[in-house]
């Protein structure tokens, strides 16, 4: 199943858990199946069975006639850094890790599909990145790798949108990756039992159309159990909890001439299985 939140007009705008299908949003909310997607993530299987056995007598709205939010508001964002082998090897700066290396998205910068994001004012490298995510679905804490994939819920989309001239200026990293907005993730959160291979899937990321990523978590350099397990031994991960995995080559820093966000574009990520993550770029 694909999870959204989102409102609606005739639901009086409220934050309502979704099932996304095809063209429809089956309202969980109304229909007294789930009050938001952390409650089903929360919930595991004994949630999901109770959607699935009431799924057809929720109501169901146009997905052309709501407004796709986070799909979740998650406790913690952690993201890894140098996880693809292409994207290691375009940064002229970066050594080959030697184990995961990860850094934290604050849950303030989490915003959903479609929200405009402002360019800052103190910084003129505005950069995009697309991450496949995990949503973590049971607690970790010093897990072993043969314990984490029994423990994702499932999967989203997170663009990790950096100001480069303030990160890499005496790696100011929490703060260049977390001005307003840095965080858009969506549409949608897809189970871990629909889509069955993560070590598999197409990422892309299109700016204003121009295809600038075109990639796969096949290039990932720590498989995704040894990325979870290894950061459960240092930070204790609860349900919706997001667990990002790098980012593909092509990012703007390293293309050549640079390409950086400006206001007016439009940047969108996409990942098979999971669908496309729209977000426009103001002014700040």
């Amino acid at each position: 199943m694909k999870f959204v939140t989102f409102s609606h007009k005739k639901a009086g705008h409220h934050h309502h858990a979704g099932v996304l299908d095809g063209e429809q949003v089956a309202c969980l909310t109304e229909a007294g199946l789930a009050a938001s997607v952390l409650e089903i993530v929360q919930g595991a299987k004994s949630a999901l069975d109770k959607i699935r056995g009431g799924l057809t007598q929720a109501p169901r709205y146009a997905l052309a006639d709501v407004t796709l939010e986070a799909p979740i508001r998650p406790g913690k964002v952690l993201c890894s850094g140098i996880n693809y082998k292409g994207h290691a090897e375009e940064n002229p700066n970066a050594k080959m890790p030697t184990e995961p290396f990860f850094f934290a998205k604050l849950p303030s910068s989490v915003v959903g599909p479609d929200v405009p994001v402002e360019k800052p004012v103190r910084s003129e490298q505005m950069d995009y990145e697309v991450e496949f995510t995990a949503v973590i679905g049971k607690p970790l804490h010093k897990a072993s790798e043969f314990d984490v994939m029994a423990a994702i819920f499932g999967y989203t989309l997170l663009n990790d949108i950096s100001a480069r001239d303030v990160q890499f200026k005496d790696s100011q990293i929490t703060i260049g990756k977390n001005f307003a907005g840095f965080a858009p993730i969506g549409p949608c959160i897809v189970t871990a039992d629909e889509l069955t291979r993560p070590d598999d899937v197409a990422l892309k990321t299109r700016l204003n159309g121009k295809l600038l990523q075109n990639g796969s978590t096949s290039d990932w350099l720590f498989s995704l159990p040894r990325l979870i397990s290894f950061l459960s031994h240092y930070v204790p991960l609860e349900p919706g909890d997001l667990v990002s995995t790098g980012t593909p080559a092509g990012v703007g820093a390293f293309q050549k001439p640079q390409i950086f966000m400006k206001a007016g574009d439009v940047v969108e990520i996409e990942a098979a299985g999971i669908g496309v993550l729209r977000t426009p770029i103001v002014a700040g």
